[in-house]
């Protein structure tokens, strides 16, 4: 079997020539010696020119990323500190919440009854309120823990910014403190004040450029970037979009912005998209969130701009939002990923049963079942995402030089397989993930963490929601 010997520079090239002519890239050992060989997997790589499933190997350097991916037998001179044989379990990219709470998995099951203005309600008016700042890390710790179990390892997550403008620095902090924590990678979402109503942009400018100071201090390799959370649609007024959008071309920061989710309010909701694309916050940089109530204006402009959208199926059907008409979407342009959201409206970190829930809810609306497939939920989950948070450079496919975050599936209770991705969205569960890895570290062993204690975290955050459950 032939092998190349490439630069960092050219892999991708090799990688693609590599699939096209039956070739296997294999990257200098001088420059990134492997460290992890997994062999005989069937690997579901993702990659944009490799869509069937293959049986192969990987190799992981020792600073985290893939050196080595192929089809057969790894070449005999690739040579590592540890091989683990996967006997044809599957292997594909970490799932990617392009929209996460992870503070929230202290409030799962609540206001049942209720629809999305009736739960933030609950939930922020008469929950979250008593909660300290170092509550709120005990509470991201476990929700990012509870991601990395069921297979997320990455997201975007929303860090709740304390009751008060004074809080804010503290409740931030200890939120970064319990991502870092948990292992996996994420975006931190940076809440800014309310412009209408508690800070100015004389006065956001000076804690945001604090904020990114003191994160540019801590060592950790898991943190992808600082975004801010969006709030035009809360503050209800333009001077929010002024202000985030002074903010993100300063400081070269994304946003995510909650849009259009609650079909109660949305045609004033519509009408906030002048001041949204008047301050200049559609641009590339730009998410929006759930962005279920849209029209054909605005879906152009928002693809004409190069903004995406993150599409929430749990929550959405939670909390009755609707469904986000994600073909007409991808027809026009519109960059989409897919979020697990928060544990207290989706109550749920997983996303098979994320990727599950959207597809049904896409071919009910169209009474089509072709309309969109299993593999589309599984890009949309991984590539998709990764492409939402700008870092489809280092995440979302199994391709040399990308971040070895990755899950081994155990496909042994699954009878006979006519189809690896209508199995892997209809069929797959918890249950069958057998390995998380990031950055090539095992995280994960059947279920079990093996850098963190859950159950004894989860009594904290009991203890805790317990001790501040109000009146």
């Amino acid at each position: 079997m032939t092998t190349f010997v490439v630069r960092w520079r050219s892999a991708s090239l090799v990688w693609v020539l590599g699939l096209l002519f039956g070739l296997m890239p294999l990257p200098s050992m001088a420059q990134s010696a492997p460290t992890l060989l997994v062999k005989n997997a069937t690997i579901f790589s993702m990659a944009p020119a490799q869509k069937e499933p293959f049986v192969g190997y990987m190799a992981v350097g020792v600073d985290g990323r893939i050196v080595a991916v192929g089809a057969g037998e790894p070449p005999a001179e690739l040579k590592t500190q540890t091989v683990w044989d996967a006997h044809g379990h599957w292997v594909m990219p970490g799932f990617i919440s392009a929209h996460s709470h992870l503070w929230q998995s202290a409030y799962r099951g609540l206001a049942a009854d209720q629809t999305l203005l009736g739960w933030i309600a609950v939930l922020y008016g008469k929950r979250v309120t008593h909660a300290t700042a170092e509550d709120l890390y005990w509470f991201t710790l476990e929700g990012a823990l509870d991601h990395l179990r069921h297979g997320v390892t990455a997201a975007y997550n929303f860090n709740y910014g304390g009751h008060a403008p004074a809080q804010r620095e503290e409740f931030s902090e200890q939120e970064f403190r319990g991502e870092m924590d948990s292992g996996f990678r994420f975006v931190h979402g940076w809440e800014p004040g309310r412009a209408g109503t508690t800070e100015t942009l004389d006065e956001a400018r000076p804690r945001l450029k604090t904020f990114l100071d003191w994160t540019a201090k801590q060592k950790n390799d898991r943190l992808l970037a600082v975004m801010i959370n969006g709030g035009t649609a809360f503050d209800g007024t333009p001077k929010q979009a002024v202000m985030e959008a002074a903010l993100m071309k300063e400081f070269g920061v994304g946003n995510q912005s909650h849009y259009l989710e609650q079909p109660e309010t949305q045609v004033e909701d519509r009408e906030m998209f002048k001041w949204i694309t008047d301050a200049g916050l559609v641009t590339d940089k730009m998410i929006f969130g759930h962005f279920i109530h849209t029209d054909t204006a605005i879906l152009a402009a928002t693809a004409k701009a190069g903004a995406s959208m993150s599409w929430n199926p749990l929550s959405n059907g939670r909390l009755a939002s609707g469904v986000a008409d994600i073909p007409v979407y991808l027809k026009m342009g519109v960059r989409v990923g897919m979020g697990v959201d928060g544990e207290a409206s989706a109550d749920l970190a997983d996303p098979f049963e994320n990727m599950r829930t959207g597809l049904y809810a896409i071919r009910d609306k169209y009474e089509n079942a072709s309309v969109m497939s299993p593999y589309d939920v599984v890009r949309l989950h991984t590539m998709g995402s990764a492409d939402v948070l700008g870092v489809a450079d280092r995440l979302g496919s199994l391709e040399v030089g990308k971040l070895a975050d990755f899950l081994v599936i155990d496909p042994s209770e699954y009878g006979h397989v006519f189809d690896p991705y209508a199995t892997l969205v209809f069929v797959t569960s918890q249950p069958n993930l057998e390995r998380v890895y990031v950055g090539g570290e095992l995280l994960v062993d059947h279920g079990k963490l093996l850098r963190q204690d859950l159950s004894k975290v989860e009594h904290e955050v009991d203890a805790r929601v317990t001790a501040r459950s109000g009146p």
